[in-house]
Parts: C-alpha cells; structure tokens; sequence
C-alpha cells in the first residue's frame, strides 16, 4: 500500500504535468442483463466472441499505465463481476495507489461485496435505469435484480464502501425527480447519469446500441432531460458537474463550448485486448498499452460528442491543467502568459466543479 506521504508528493509532481490521469477499463464484453439501450446484452454477442481481460498481464499493464501518470481506473465490462478475477484486479491497483472504482448491474454483488471489500474497493457504481421496479428489472431482463441491489447496499457502510448510482438517461425515465426518493429508498450516496449516444461507438466498446428507442433523443428531448437533471440537483446528490451539463446542452443546441475534452490526454479507455483508446466513441485505438510509453498523448480540443466519462472529468480537471501549461509557460520565461492561463474563467467553473459535490466527497474521505 502506497503511504500518505508518497501519495502527496507524487501529487504535486503530477501537478506540473497538469494532474493526474484517469483509465476506464473493460475487463470482459460479457453480460448477464439483456438491457435494450446496450450491445453487450446477453446475447448479443456470439459465446465464441466473448473476451475476458488476461489477469495475469494487468499487474505490468497497470505499472505502464502509472508511469503515464494514470491514477484513478474504473473497471467495467460488460459485466465486470463475471470475470473471477476482478477482486485480483481491483487489488493490484489498490497496492500502487490508484484510486479504484466499479461499474456494476449488481446482480453478483451479494456474493462478492465481502471480497470486493477485501481488496481495498471504496466505490460502486450500480447501473439503474428506472424509478420503478418494474421497469429497471423488465429493461435488465434480471427478476428481483433490485432486491438484490438493495441487500448489497445495505452492507456497503459497514465495509467502507460508497454505493452510487449510474442512470443512463433514456426514456424509461418519465420523472427525474422521481428518482431522488427511489434511489435514496436503495441506499445510494449520490447519483452519477450516463449521457445516451445516438450511434454505434467507433471502439471495441458496446456500451451503446444504435438501434435502441430508448435513448432515441431529438437535440430537444434531450436539452429538458439534461433540464431536469439540474433540477434533480435540489433534491438528491447529483455527481455529474453543472458546468459539463452545460455544455452538453451547448452541444446539443450548436453553441460554442467552455472546455475542450481531454480523451487521448488525460483519459482513456483500455479494453480486454489491452488496447489504449483516448475514448470509447473514437474510430481506432491510440496503441496497445505495451507501447503506451512512447505513444504521443492527444490534445486537439475535441468536442465531437456527450460521452460522460470523458467529457465530466475534462471539466473537473481543466484546472490542473491550467495550472500544468502555467508552469510550462514559466519555465519558458513567459509570465505573462501564465497570468493568463490562471485568470481564465473557465478555471472558477472547473474549481466549483471539483467542489459542489463536496458532501460526496466528504464520504468518501471518511470510507477511504
């Protein structure tokens, strides 16, 4: 386990490089559920195609990606709890001091919530679709799916453990305000929502269907629903930061945008094959991880699309890299231009986006 102090200070080397990475891992395209917005439901893809991430080449795929700066990953599938290995995984980046989280649809989480807790996993991410029953466990295809769920989170306080809900925003949500009552009924900390693709990812991941009604959004539909997301805020803890739903709504409405993605720079997507993609939406990988060391980040600005996973966390860390291209334009004597760099008003959205969740965060400092 990596000691406080070699964590701060690998903190503030990690500053001058514009802060810290983050790599969402899929660790298997296999899937249990049948959910209708997503192609790696049970069934979509043929047995002979499944694919499970290789344990035993993830320790020296994580020390890569650590020496590139990463320090946060999120382990994902399809269904990341049917590879048999996960709690090895989780672990492995736990020991170099990665911040380690999971996406789940929670039906295996009873079973595995004590090994998961063992291996040092501070965070869960539970797939919710629904403020009903009915309609999350008839969209999973998983009969008492909930009942399952509820079990697991009732247990999380005790073994440290934040449960947060994923929402991907489709149109099985009639009332967002709804949600709020529901999934602090579950015992969910917080809320995090998946914006909808409209078309088939151009990456190994499946994560969205093409063909799927539910998340078939006109640019309006879609602007209330990120409306209504702001005002699920009054109610219920909502991860997802204000600044990037904004412009998500920018996006939708052809507006200008306040921050550029930072995919291919301070993001990226690994999949089983150990291939590196700056994000799940893009055409062709960066590389594989093995030659990740010697491959150019990307920085083009790109604003292309609404993927959450990428486009949240570039607002959260545009600051640090702010202050990361301040420090280079001082090191090159131009002082001016790192006054500039600082002053930028996209730099107070980017703070007020690291702090507005502070009650989560407070959390989970307390769990770890």
């Amino acid at each position: 386990m990596v000691s406080a102090w070699v964590q701060l200070r690998d903190t503030l080397h990690l500053v001058r490089q514009g802060g810290p990475a983050l790599c969402n891992i899929a660790i298997t395209n296999s899937c249990n559920a049948t959910c209708d917005f997503c192609n790696f439901a049970n069934g979509k893809i043929a047995r002979q195609n499944l694919r499970w991430i290789d344990v035993t080449q993830l320790d020296r795929a994580l020390d890569i990606l650590h020496r590139r700066g990463i320090r946060y990953v999120s382990l994902f599938g399809g269904e990341p709890l049917l590879h048999p290995q996960v709690s090895d995984m989780i672990a492995m980046a736990v020991a170099k001091g990665m911040g380690t989280s999971l996406i789940t649809n929670g039906w295996l989480l009873p079973s595995k919530l004590d090994e998961l807790a063992v291996s040092g996993l501070k965070t869960i991410y539970i797939s919710m679709d629904a403020a009903s029953v009915t309609a999350h466990e008839s969209n999973r295809g998983l009969a008492r799916l909930v009942e399952r769920i509820r079990a697991a989170t009732a247990r999380m306080p005790e073994l440290g453990i934040t449960p947060i809900a994923q929402v991907a925003m489709s149109k099985l949500i009639n009332d967002y305000q709804a949600l709020g009552p529901f999934l602090s009924d579950l015992g969910f900390e917080a809320v995090a929502f998946s914006y909808p693709q409209r078309m088939r990812l151009g990456s190994s991941s499946l994560a969205w269907s093409d063909s799927s009604n539910l998340v078939n959004f006109t640019d309006r539909e879609l602007v209330s629903a990120f409306e209504a997301v702001d005002d699920l805020r009054r109610t219920f803890p909502v991860n997802n930061p204000r600044s990037s739903v904004a412009d998500m709504k920018r996006h939708l409405l052809k507006k200008p945008e306040h921050f550029a993605c930072y995919g291919g720079y301070k993001s990226f997507y690994m999949d089983w094959n150990f291939n590196i993609w700056r994000c799940d939406a893009w055409q062709k990988p960066m590389c594989s991880v093995w030659d990740f060391e010697n491959t150019p980040l990307i920085r083009d600005g790109c604003t292309a699309c609404i993927a959450d996973c990428y486009r949240d966390s570039s607002v959260m860390l545009h600051f640090a890299v702010s202050l990361g291209d301040a420090g280079d334009r001082v090191r090159e004597g131009k002082w001016l231009a790192a006054l500039k760099l600082i002053a930028n008003q996209r730099n107070l959205e980017s703070l007020r986006a690291v702090l507005e969740n502070g009650s989560i965060r407070a959390r989970l400092a307390r769990t770890g």
